[in-house]
């Protein structure tokens, strides 16, 4: 132990002037900490310094676990957080740091002790109320072991469908340093993900390329001698269509994920530009701003198909955006979509899909039963009384396929007009649910269309109903 400490005390260049006794008291008991000075203990001056110093308190902790630990990791933050670059705080949040660093010490893992921004990025969350940011980062702890995320980059595969066809890429990092990433959003085939994956599936794998972010982010700061920590997100939402818009699980997963980074990952975001947004998006994002934070709101840029390119470009190198995003980077041969590093979205073969699904809603006690003859087609209707209720589906057809559309009209005496379609739905794999905020006073009707159909009758077993306000529900 003697030995253990002394090369403690080399390695933390320990002041001449401070006791042995003391600094073999304080290892022993962290509570006498109190009497020691910070700044007389160490003596850090660069990343370089705090990184070969985590990587021996690793060491200790692996050796030498509970009290011992405590003392060296609070001991190592202090040092830590002496080089980090915030340089605009007051006194008064220093200390809310230090005090929420102090409180919560010994239930933060190792693995979140290595994010040398986690407590300066929870107190400015919660602007620096110090009861708010301990119950923020208190439930994120819970929450971190629940989904394991401490093991998931190196426990975690996720599946080949979803490395392959869900477009979450590494982009560069900008002329700050901070990383940015490309969703080619608008083109994947969510139809075919929802035939082939969970929505756990979906989820984890989102935790996974964001762990891999904040790795990078770790990397980068090593290399520049900086701290970076924020990433700018572009969401390219070409091709966007309504079905996607109202798709029951993609509003769900878009609402439970942003939920969860709100949550867990505060103060990541530096900004999120979205291109070539069109009315089908705006859909889906009258949901999930109602859940975002007026500060996350801020940093959100829309764009149309104009006026984005030169956007990136401020705040991207040329020669780091790719030239299908307005600047000079291409593949070796000179393609500009950057297939080598670039995954776009695109259809998903049939061969992922899960063909062994299990109709849910056959024979469930409270769905209804409709049969629609060939060449005709069944509506269900529902008068909405008041602005922004939501109308909610889900069906199952017992075999073949089916066109489903939505009719609204003002009153009896009006036509109906049509407010999307959706062609030759087969529910084969997945039962068929969407969700549609009504924005007028009216009747809006639910149709099964089997026109094209000359031969067969379709049987289908659905459920519909009419909500006031969205709420939560637990999904797996």
């Amino acid at each position: 132990m003697h030995s253990l400490l002394n090369k403690l005390c080399e390695t933390l260049q320990v002041c001449q002037s401070s006791s042995q006794y003391n600094t073999l008291a304080a290892y022993e008991n962290p509570w006498l900490l109190e009497t020691c000075s910070r700044q007389e203990i160490f003596d850090v001056d660069n990343h370089i310094q705090v990184d070969r110093r985590y990587q021996f308190l690793l060491e200790v902790h692996r050796k030498y676990k509970k009290r011992q630990y405590i003392f060296l990791t609070y001991l190592l933050h202090t040092a830590e957080f002496k080089m980090s670059s915030f340089q605009n705080m007051t006194m008064e949040e220093k200390n809310i740091i230090d005090e929420l660093r102090r409180r919560t010490i010994q239930d933060i893992s190792p693995k979140m002790l290595e994010d040398e921004t986690l407590f300066y990025r929870f107190c400015k969350a919660r602007d620096f109320n110090l009861r708010e940011a301990e119950q923020m980062l208190r439930k994120h702890i819970i929450w971190r072991t629940e989904v394991q995320l401490d093991s998931i980059l190196t426990d975690y595969k996720p599946l080949e469908v979803v490395e392959k066809y869900l477009p979450l890429n590494f982009l560069c990092f900008d002329k700050e340093d901070c990383l940015v990433q490309y969703h080619d959003f608008g083109q994947i085939d969510m139809m075919g993900l929802w035939n082939s994956v969970k929505k756990i599936d979906v989820f984890k794998y989102i935790l996974l390329s964001l762990e891999r972010d904040a790795e990078s982010l770790k990397q980068r700061s090593k290399k520049i001698g900086k701290l970076v920590y924020q990433l700018s997100s572009i969401y390219n939402l070409e091709n966007f269509s309504f079905a996607n818009a109202t798709h029951r699980k993609n509003i769900e997963i878009s609402l439970y994920i942003l939920n969860a980074y709100q949550d867990n990952y505060p103060e990541r975001v530096k900004q999120i530009i979205v291109i070539n947004a069109n009315s089908s998006f705006s859909l889906l994002f009258a949901f999930v701003k109602k859940i975002l934070s007026s500060a996350l709101l801020t940093k959100i840029r829309c764009y149309k198909a104009d006026g984005w390119k030169e956007e990136l470009l401020k705040f991207i190198d040329a020669d780091d955006l790719p030239a299908f995003l307005g600047g000079n980077k291409t593949d070796p041969d000179g393609n500009p979509l950057c297939n080598s590093f670039i995954t776009h979205g695109r259809k998903i073969p049939e061969s992922y899909y899960l063909c062994n699904y299990e109709k849910k809603l056959f024979g469930a006690s409270d769905a209804k039963k409709l049969i629609v003859a060939r060449s005709s087609k069944e509506g269900i209707h529902f008068e909405v009384s008041n602005v922004g209720s939501l109308l909610e589906w889900e069906f199952e057809l017992k075999n073949r396929d089916i066109d489903f559309l939505l009719y609204f009209k003002e009153n009896e005496l009006e036509d109906g007009v049509e407010i999307f379609r959706k062609k030759r739905i087969d529910t084969c794999y997945d039962t068929e649910k969407g969700l549609f905020r009504c924005k007028k006073i009216g009747i809006y009707t639910i149709v099964f269309d089997n026109t094209y159909s000359w031969i067969h009758q379709k049987e289908i077993y659905f459920k519909a109903r009419l909500r006031v306000n969205y709420e939560d529900e637990n999904w797996q």
